[in-house]
Parts: C-alpha cells; sequence; structure tokens
C-alpha cells in the first residue's frame, strides 16, 4: 500500500504504524492532539487511524476518527494554569524555609538543644519533601503544556542505565537486593534528551527498590525492533492490585497502602509525560504477591524523525 497525499504530515507515521502493525495506531507525544479550525474556531481532535482489513486479514484501507477533545483541552489548560500559578506563588516563601532551616541547624545563631535539633530535622525533612511535589508540579506542567524542549540527540543505552543503576548499587547492597542489567550488546543507541531519560530511569528504579523486599531482585532487560527501543524494568515486590493498574500513571494517584513519604503521586505522571514527549509509550504488568514489570519505548536514533 503506497502513501500518497496526505492532508498533514503527522499522517505519515500514523499510517506507516497501522500498515506495519495491523492494529489501531494513535498519536503520541506532540502530536497526541490535534489542532485545527472549523469555520474560523479553534478546536482540538485526538485522531486515531483504523484499519480496514478483508476476510483474509488482509489490509484494505485506513479510517481516520477524530474525537472532539476541545473541552478537555480548555480544562486541562485551566488546571495546568492553576496548578503553575499556585507552585510558582509558594516556591519563593518555601526556599525562604528551607534556608532558615538550613542556616539554623549549622547553628549559625546560636547553640541548639538537643530536642531543638529534632524538631528542625523534621522540618528540613518535611519541607524538602514539599519542595520536591512543588518542582514536579512545576515540572508536569511545564511538559504538558509543551514549554519544555527536548534536547534530544543519540545516546547509548548501555552508559546511561550503568550511570543510572551505580547511583542505587549502596542501597542494593544494604538490603541485599540483586539488581541485575540484561542488556543485549547490539542495543541500538535511542533519541532522547538525557536529562529527561535519567529521570525516567531513577524514577522507575527509585519505586521498585521502594517496593521490593530485602533480598528480592530488580532486572532490566531491553529489546529493539526496527523503529523502538523497548526497556522493562521488573521487580519481585508486593505487586500492585489489578483495580489500579489502569489508574497508575494519573497525576495524584496514590494507592490506599501508600502513605504521605511516598510523594503526592506525580512521580509515574512525570514518567508518562516524558516517555510521551519523546515520541514514546508506558506500561505496567503486576501480579500482587509476584511483583511489577514497568516498561516503555524510545525511538531508535537511526530511525528517529525530529518533531517540532
Amino acid at each position: 500500500m503506497q502513501i500518497k497525499h496526505l492532508s498533514f504530515p503527522w499522517m505519515a507515521g500514523l499510517w506507516n504504524e497501522v500498515i506495519q502493525s495491523g492494529r489501531i495506531a494513535e498519536p503520541k507525544g506532540a502530536d497526541a492532539v490535534i489542532q485545527h479550525f472549523v469555520r474560523g474556531e479553534e478546536r482540538f481532535f485526538s485522531p486515531k487511524a483504523i484499519p480496514i482489513v478483508d476476510h483474509g486479514r488482509q489490509l484494505t484501507g485506513i479510517i481516520l476518527y477524530m474525537m472532539d477533545v476541545t473541552a478537555r483541552r480548555q480544562q486541562d489548560d485551566l488546571k495546568r494554569g492553576v496548578i503553575s500559578t499556585v507552585s510558582h506563588q509558594l516556591k519563593t516563601p518555601l526556599t525562604s524555609v528551607r534556608m532558615a532551616v538550613h542556616l539554623l541547624l549549622e547553628e549559625k545563631v546560636g547553640p541548639l538543644t538537643e530536642k531543638q535539633v529534632e524538631l528542625l530535622l523534621a522540618a528540613r525533612d518535611d519541607s524538602e519533601r514539599l519542595y520536591k511535589i512543588l518542582i514536579d508540579l512545576l515540572d508536569i506542567s511545564r511538559i504538558e503544556s509543551g514549554r519544555i524542549k527536548m534536547e534530544c540527540r543519540a545516546i547509548a543505552p548501555h552508559m546511561l542505565i550503568r550511570d543510572v543503576c551505580e547511583s542505587f548499587q549502596k542501597e542494593a547492597i544494604e538490603r541485599s537486593i540483586n539488581l541485575n542489567c540484561d542488556l543485549p550488546e547490539d542495543l541500538p543507541q535511542v533519541w532522547a534528551d538525557t536529562s529527561r531519560i535519567r529521570h525516567v530511569w531513577g524514577n522507575l528504579l527509585s519505586n521498585a527498590f521502594r517496593y521490593t523486599p530485602a533480598g528480592g531482585k530488580i532486572t532490566i532487560t531491553a529489546a529493539a525492533d526496527n523503529s523502538m527501543v523497548h526497556f522493562r524494568i521488573s521487580d519481585t515486590g508486593r505487586g500492585i492490585p489489578a483495580e489500579y493498574l489502569p489508574r497508575i500513571f494519573e497525576q495524584f494517584f496514590r494507592g490506599p497502602e501508600q502513605n504521605a513519604e511516598t510523594g503526592a503521586g506525580l512521580g509515574l505522571a512525570i514518567v508518562k509525560e516524558i516517555v510521551e514527549a519523546h515520541g514514546g509509550s508506558v506500561d505496567v504488568e503486576s501480579v500482587v504477591g509476584s511483583g511489577t514489570t514497568f516498561s516503555f519505548t524510545l525511538r531508535r536514533a537511526d530511525q528517529s524523525v525530529t518533531t517540532s
């Protein structure tokens, strides 16, 4: 099947995905929502390419389905605006609080009693936790609004994964957790923003360590197909109940067993936003009592297409 005379550039990738996979395809990242003007009015649509097959399961055509998501887009923009404004308003005074606590703990304004040190350490930990939440809120707001430009280049997955794993080696040794990287030698380079993908790896490994008991195992594997590199992080932790899996990447979602110290439920949402901004996808599989596997994909550097 030849692809000719398509109305929009993003259609080519969508059509190719349907032709190669034979399944329904939806754009990811910057093309997940398409802007279009209808009778002079700005509207937003979520496209989906649906294959048409004959009795022999041969592809005979493709249907383009466009769902109007303008109202949802407006609600999301309003939510992002509120989150961004509130986060910026809180960041400055919280920075002052963190600095004041730091100076007090260094006894810059006088000696401290044991009880005062104890209270200040608690205040420091809570303020640092709150500061991280604010940074996560600002990050997710910037990514969703497109204000963060991905500085993508060809990077070797082996080196990046090795560097991230080294930062967890101390915890792995202390808790007798077997951290195993099983990567093929011929794994191709990926097209990615190094710092952003490092954040993805750090978050997923942090989750794996948080829920894997002492003596457990965390395994990293990868494989490549013609266009993408697939990464998997598997653990032998307690697993996630099936009813929570569909919501695991939602902003602010936390399971009932999670406490305040596990964060505000933004880490996996940010992972999803970053990966999709790279044109990839994320997924999760889990069995209670057996463990969890998070997976994500990135474009091969030798197959990447630069998008605006």
